[in-house]
């Protein structure tokens, strides 16, 4: 009798673990980040895709160069960090169906269905996009290579930002969308070994918590702690390629 409670209780605790690990983000979303921020990135995402899907011509070059998906799946994180914001409902946005159309345009490749899916997304920008469920796995909003592919990019945003410092308090939101992408990134760890899933956290908690203080930095016109931020997170994107790509 002893042993079978025991093993219900490991059930259990396994069961309440893994849905920690697949739920919620890896922390709390309305500590670490701003509504307007989020609400302002969607609104540039957004913007891109509906050009993305304007035409035959311009929906293959999104394809071949792969920033339908890149801008999709980010969209998606955007939205579910909107999802477990404590202030997100007052965006107007709904932002479940918003993920869930971000997720589905990222996957299809016909025309029709792409402009569909940017309606279904200015839609729920728009707060009509119905029922939603609000739970959902952050490791499911974006592959890991899209997810490098935008990190990449804010990353030369954000050099070319630094080294000029006169838009610091605009461009900020670069950093603020790095803070996103490392949640997503924490929780994409399926299949890491211990040793492995110990250093992968260790990195993409590490960047956050530099992406956090960018964020900061930028947001009060501080040029020179912005500099020495952005290097560190540098050095850690480094170090962390070098772990686990090389």
């Amino acid at each position: 009798m002893k042993r079978t409670a025991l093993l219900c209780s490991l059930t259990a605790l396994v069961a309440v673990l893994a849905l920690e690990t697949r739920g919620a983000a890896p922390v709390e979303v309305s500590g670490v980040l701003v509504v307007e921020d989020l609400v302002a990135e969607i609104q540039e995402k957004a913007g891109k895709l509906e050009t993305a899907v304007k035409d035959e011509a311009s929906l293959k070059r999104a394809i071949e160069f792969d920033t339908l998906a890149t801008d999709a799946g980010t969209l998606a994180c955007l939205a579910q960090a909107l999802v477990e914001h404590k202030d997100g409902k007052k965006s107007g946005m709904s932002a479940a169906a918003l993920r869930d159309a971000a997720i589905a345009l990222g996957e299809t490749e016909d025309l029709k269905e792409a402009q569909d899916g940017v309606a279904a997304i200015k839609a729920a920008i728009a707060g009509k996009g119905g029922d939603a469920e609000a739970e959902h796995a952050w490791d499911e909003l974006v592959d890991m290579h899209r997810l490098m592919l935008e990190m990449e990019l804010r990353q030369v945003k954000l050099r070319r930002s630094i080294s000029r410092p006169r838009r610091l308090k605009n461009d900020s939101s670069h950093a603020a969308v790095l803070i996103v992408l490392a949640l997503a990134m924490e929780a994409d760890n399926y299949g890491l070994e211990s040793d492995d899933l110990k250093g992968w956290q260790k990195w993409a908690r590490q960047y956050r918590e530099e992406a956090i203080g960018l964020t900061k930095a930028m947001k009060a016109d501080d040029a020179e702690t912005a500099k020495k931020l952005f290097e560190k997170s540098d050095v850690s994107c480094e170090a962390c390629h070098k772990q686990f790509r090389d």
